[in-house]
């Protein structure tokens, strides 16, 4: 896990900025405006007004060439979004089965809530359906099949989740 300072004062964009640059930097070894830009799926001036608040942070900067760059601070930020990104990803594709775009999507926008705990159970759970092929064997299995049967209850509207907190309190 990669614990420490949570940016939670971040907006949602700015830790996409700062995940995208930190893939097209892995990817290229350098990233420029328009590559990360294209990334996103943003104009070049868009992302560059975006970007001067994490530059007034310190979170990013240019070198000699005018790339973008991490600071260290904003690598540890950007290496903890892209951490949150890949549990969610792997937990929805691979244990839940959802397709791969649909994964990325939702993963793009959870990453932004989860929390480490919840981030390190869920490593936890991908890892042990990887590593353990009884526990994946019967996971797959089971979940495959499984389907809730709500009973019709006047209190259950569109599924209040009364039949989990219910069980969750025997």
């Amino acid at each position: 896990m990669l614990s420490g300072k949570r940016h939670r004062d971040l907006t949602a964009s700015h830790e996409h900025y700062l995940r995208a640059l930190f893939k097209v930097r892995s990817e290229r070894g350098y990233a420029r405006l328009a590559d990360v830009a294209r990334e996103l799926g943003v104009a070049p001036p868009t992302l560059s007004v975006g970007l001067k608040p994490l530059e007034a942070r310190g979170l990013i900067a240019h070198d000699d060439h005018r790339f973008l760059v991490l600071t260290p601070e904003g690598e540890h930020v950007a290496r903890a979004v892209h951490h949150r990104f890949a549990v969610i990803h792997a937990f929805l594709r691979d244990l839940l089965g959802m397709p791969e775009s649909v994964a990325h999507d939702e993963a793009c926008r959870l990453e932004h809530e989860l929390s480490d705990s919840t981030a390190d159970r869920l490593v936890d759970l991908v890892k042990m359906t990887r590593e353990d092929a009884v526990a994946r064997d019967f996971f797959s299995l089971r979940f495959a099949a499984y389907r809730r049967a709500c009973a019709p209850e006047a209190s259950c509207s569109a599924c209040d989740l009364e039949c989990l907190t219910r069980s969750a309190a025997l």
